[in-house]
């Protein structure tokens, strides 16, 4: 089954599901059940702790599926010290699609473009948009109020419209999205796709310990917490994970100097759990696939159902 959209025919997908780069979460086993399920599967480059083992990450991906796949840079030197390598090496291996964070994609635009990849921006205002735009961005990541991690403040009702309007790009919807109701929702405010990141947390693929995914499962958007005090950045965090790690001052995901510091952030950023209010839906652990066959299910039903105008 194929639906099918801009950011469908943009990536050579059947499906209009992006999953959702998450720090120590998304790797090879996730990354391919994705794919191979239709929609786009994603990690971020920073799973991997050197350039060595980034490779060795793709090289199992590739041999695992032929289709697209995408991988996170954060383009930010005192965040990333080690971006331009990775980017290399995201060229080398043809990756389909590059999501930037934390920085401007100028940079990166025209030798991402020359091998065939498009590169998607992460914003969480229109500011931010018109300048990734401007940059030569192929598409938008709309990071709205509830999405897991380094969430924006606007609603998707406002921010989805706005940036479609004041922008002119395909817009991928981010924020609470766990079910294909919420698909539905996103697509008739005019979004592309959708990028779902902590449903796929409760899936065997994820890399996430098992105490993390029972917590996603016990815990609804009112066990969240919305801070900069984690990361520096506003953040959606599980209140309890927080409270358990004893968190006293910010801190950067890879703020780092050396590679023996980025062990140490590893190690801290192992009991730091994120998640979006999409929580409130997730009831059970799944296997990625079935997560996204019931989602294009739903969403289909949902749309067959809508009120239908009578003259």
């Amino acid at each position: 089954m194929k639906i099918r959209t801009k950011i469908t025919d943009m990536l050579g997908i059947d499906l209009p599901i992006i999953g959702a780069p998450m720090f120590l979460v998304s790797y090879p086993d996730l990354v391919v059940a994705i794919s191979e399920a239709g929609g786009i599967g994603c990690f971020p480059a920073l799973n991997y702790r050197t350039v060595d083992q980034l490779k060795q990450g793709l090289e199992e991906i590739r041999s695992r599926t032929k289709k697209p796949i995408g991988v996170n840079l954060i383009l930010h030197k005192e965040h990333n010290p080690f971006w331009a390598k990775q980017f290399e090496v995201c060229l080398e291996y043809k990756v389909e699609l590059i999501i930037t964070s934390l920085g401007s994609p100028r940079t990166i635009i025209n030798e991402a473009k020359s091998v065939g990849a498009k590169v998607f921006c992460d914003v969480t205002t229109l500011r931010h948009a018109q300048i990734v735009a401007k940059a030569g961005a192929d598409a938008l990541i709309a990071v709205c109020h509830g999405a897991g991690g380094h969430a924006g403040t606007i609603s998707p009702y406002v921010l989805i419209p706005q940036l479609i309007e004041e922008t002119g790009l395909p817009v991928i919807a981010a924020g609470a999205i766990s079910s294909g109701k919420q698909m539905a929702a996103s697509l008739a405010l005019g979004a592309e796709a959708v990028y779902v990141g902590t449903r796929f947390i409760a899936t065997p693929e994820a890399k996430a310990s098992e105490e993390y995914k029972q917590m996603i499962l016990e815990s609804t958007a009112e066990d969240l917490i919305y801070t900069a005090e984690i990361s520096g950045i506003p953040a959606n965090w599980l209140k309890k994970s927080v409270e358990k790690a004893k968190i006293t001052k910010p801190a950067t995901i890879a703020g780092v100097a050396s590679e023996s510091e980025i062990e140490k952030e590893y190690k801290r950023w192992k009991d730091i759990w994120s998640a979006g209010q999409g929580i409130t839906q997730i009831k059970e652990i799944k296997p990625a696939q079935e997560i996204i066959q019931d989602m294009v299910k739903e969403y289909l039903e949902i749309i067959e159902k809508l009120p239908k105008a009578e003259y």
